[in-house]
C-alpha cells in the first residue's frame, strides 16, 4: 500500500504467534501515591504508570482519594 501525501510504502501482514515475542507480560494492580491532588487526570496517571510499564486500566474510583490511585500495569518483571 503506498501513502501518497508522504511517499511512505507500508506492508501489511497477518499477525502470528510466530512474530517472536521477547517475553511474557506480567499484569499487577499497582497503588501509586504522591500524585498532587491538582494534577491527578486520567492523562497524567496514565503518564506515571507508563515509566513503568503499560498502563492497561486505572481505578476510577481511588482517582480522588488522598492517599493512593490504584492502576492496573502491564510489565516484563512484575
Amino acid at each position: 500500500m503506498n501513502i501518497k501525501s508522504c511517499g511512505a510504502v507500508v506492508s501489511l501482514k497477518k499477525w502470528s504467534e510466530s512474530v517472536g515475542a521477547k517475553g511474557v507480560l506480567n499484569i499487577a494492580w499497582v497503588n501509586v501515591s504522591n500524585i498532587p491532588l491538582d494534577k491527578r487526570c486520567e492523562k497524567n496517571i496514565a503518564y506515571v504508570g507508563s515509566l513503568v510499564g503499560v498502563t492497561l486500566d486505572i481505578d476510577k474510583s481511588t482517582v480522588n482519594r488522598p492517599e493512593s490511585v490504584r492502576i492496573k500495569l502491564g510489565c516484563r518483571d512484575a
